[in-house]
């Protein structure tokens, strides 16, 4: 043990000069060889780096990043979009994506354990595990609604594509239709030529009194999302019942996310070879196959052509960066959970860099498979490509299955699309799940496939013993009480609850929350010194680069965008339907809830402590025996060397004595 913390000593992170070289070699060597030894003896790890990389691919690329973000580039200038998105991604999001990623892999701990690094803020871990429940509740309903279109998939023709059904109003338009009305009831001529030399079908519009409404026209496959899957009701206030064959998909939709989970992390390994992947597949088919669509160009270049003019917004900024969290998944949890199965030696910068641009790159791909089929649609209904783009949510439910008919065998081809559908929403449900379940069990984890693992992984740390003797039976438990509580989400007036949760979830909280997570790491325990804890890790320090943005640039932004959000803040909407002031009251709720552990467990923690105000900062500020690295052979060596003077400091070093 003496020659082994002297070589640690020798090895150690306070050599100056030369010295610094030839602790960088030792490091180096002392990562490959602990590369081929079991690290992280006591706890699963992922059986491959794939597993890690496509859980981490599939957490942070979900049905967010085909809709969302091709709907807010449109929204806020097109291809100009891009220019406050990357900056918000390389300023903000890898930073957080990079810290989050480091504090699980270093104590191969959850979301709650790993504030041992900061007492004070360990209601950091708490509010992660309360917004993974909130997010597990209401996303699987996505699940839902994609389980009712595979289930259609099967019928030809295929519903959505056809009017006259039940569901239909008189304004319904066929697919393949043309409008060949203008706004004044008049027929167009060039379109009337154009349908008669390409032989497209003419859809006649009713007309009373010589007068028509063109605005009230409405694609068969709206009709099919809002009439038949949803039964949407007129209001929030009108839930309307709950229809037999949505609460039989959310019924499935649990036990889908459940069978994934059961297991643990070594089973939500091997199914992210498929959700993971097969999304990919299927949005390049369907790029390829919408670019040869008549008026699929208009939609590309709509979707691409920059307005500068928006750059100057606020709200242009403010959307880039709440997209960031929202897609990314900084300040979830979920980041800290899956990389808490990472072996204590993994590069976790290469992956959090790589990671971030992959993910992101999705959300600008899969909008050419959105834009160019919307570009389609235009032409069919003789109308501008921006009428499509405030569909927000409902997009993926009308847009995309419409271009999946246009596939030859369009029935094999929805199945495939929705099943694609099907893997992304799993992904993510499946680790929210787990980032739930396993946190109050094993320590915090996140719904549905991360946020499940989310909750239980945290459960599984803080209570060990007794998730070895009835983790399945808690995760069993746990889906069982969030199906009962998800049913009013399946009533007529869901869609109203979907998208109040959807709008709140990830306010202004998500940037409170990276704020005091950067100031807890960067300012509290110190920039070097958790540049020192990775070095640990990867055999060499991060790029100074990132000491710059943990402490100066990434809060000052956050700060920024928490103040902006709270100024320009506007209630929020679904097509025509504006919600009540106890509607938004209640939003407002579930926007701070999530937000509220943090003072109270710093009361909390504070109080606990011994001593007068000065030593009871000192100590709440000090991270705990509990926080060390993984490893047990590294973990009296870490403690032995902390004995030194730091070489790193920090802002309440005073307090603490450093």
């Amino acid at each position: 043990m003496e020659k082994a913390r002297n070589e640690y000593k020798k090895d150690g992170r306070h050599l100056q000069g030369e010295g610094e070289f030839h602790e960088q070699d030792q490091n180096l060597l002392h990562v490959e060889k602990a590369k081929s030894e079991d690290e992280n003896k006591g706890r699963n790890t992922w059986a491959r780096k794939t597993e890690y990389f496509l859980s981490m691919l599939g957490y942070s690329v979900g049905l967010g990043n085909i809709w969302r973000f091709p709907y807010l580039c449109i929204r806020n200038g097109g291809g100009a979009f891009l220019i406050p998105y990357l900056v918000c991604l390389v300023l903000c999001g890898l930073p957080l994506f990079f810290m989050e990623v480091a504090l699980g892999q270093f104590m191969s701990k959850g979301v709650y354990q790993v504030w041992n690094i900061c007492p004070l803020f360990k209601g950091i871990g708490i509010g992660q595990i309360i917004v993974n429940i909130i997010s597990g509740w209401y996303y699987v309903l996505l699940i839902a609604w994609v389980l009712i279109y595979m289930v259609h998939s099967f019928r030809s023709p295929l519903p959505w594509t056809i009017c006259g059904q039940e569901w239909n109003s008189p304004l319904c338009v066929p697919q393949g239709a043309r409008v060949l009305y203008d706004a004044n009831g008049t027929v167009s001529p060039a379109l009337s030529q154009s349908a008669n030399a390409t032989g497209d079908t003419v859809w006649q519009h009713f007309v009373v009194n010589g007068t028509t409404d063109m605005k009230g026209l409405r694609s068969s496959s709206e009709e099919f999302w809002l009439n038949n899957v949803l039964e949407i009701s007129p209001g929030l206030e009108e839930l309307n019942g709950l229809p037999w064959h949505s609460a039989l998909a959310l019924f499935v939709s649990f036990a889908l996310v459940l069978l994934c989970v059961i297991r643990g992390v070594k089973s939500v390994g091997k199914v992210v070879y498929v959700t993971a992947t097969f999304p990919f597949i299927l949005l390049t088919i369907l790029i390829i196959r919408g670019a040869t669509l008549p008026g699929a160009l208009d939609g590309f270049l709509f979707y691409v052509t920059p307005d500068w003019s928006k750059l100057v917004q606020v709200q242009t900024w403010l959307e880039a960066s709440f997209q960031v969290f929202y897609s990314l998944g900084p300040v979830w949890g979920g980041l800290v959970t899956m990389s808490s199965y990472n072996k204590f030696h993994n590069n976790c910068m290469r992956d959090a860099v790589i990671l971030t641009f992959v993910c992101e790159g999705t959300s600008f791909f899969a909008g050419f498979a959105i834009f160019t089929v919307l570009g389609h649609m235009a032409y069919n209904l003789n109308v501008p490509v921006e009428n499509f783009a405030a569909s927000g949510s409902g997009l993926a439910f009308v847009v995309y299955p419409e271009a999946v008919s246009y596939l030859p065998v369009p029935q094999l081809w929805a199945l495939l699309f929705f099943l694609m559908l099907l893997t992304v929403a799993l992904d993510t449900q499946v680790h929210l799940h787990s980032c739930l379940v396993v946190c109050v069990l094993k320590d915090v984890w996140r719904p549905p496939f991360v946020a499940f693992e989310v909750v239980m992984t945290s459960l599984q740390d803080h209570m060990p013993s007794v998730v070895k003797r009835w983790e399945i039976i808690m995760k069993i438990v746990y889906s069982c009480i969030l199906f009962l509580l998800a049913l009013p989400l399946a009533c007529r007036g869901g869609i109203y609850l979907f998208q109040l949760m959807d709008w709140y979830i990830a306010s202004f909280s998500t940037a409170a929350i990276g704020l005091l997570q950067t100031v807890a790491v960067a300012w509290i325990y110190g920039a070097e010194r958790f540049m020192d804890d990775i070095q640990l890790m990867m055999g060499r320090r991060p790029p100074y680069l990132f000491n710059v943005l943990w402490r100066y640039i990434t809060p000052v932004l956050l700060l920024i965008l928490l103040i902006a959000s709270l100024l320009t803040y506007e209630p929020p909407t679904f097509k025509e339907y504006h919600y009540t002031s106890g509607a938004v009251a209640f939003g407002w709720f579930i926007a701070i809830f999530w937000f509220l552990p943090v003072p109270v467990m710093a009361v909390v923690q504070i109080m606990k402590s011994s001593g007068d105000i000065k030593k009871r900062l000192k100590t709440v500020c000090s991270p705990t025996s509990e926080w060390q690295p993984s490893p047990r052979d590294l973990k009296e060596r870490y403690h032995t060397e902390k004995e030194a003077p730091p070489r790193s400091s920090s802002l309440c070093s005073k307090i603490r004595g450093c």
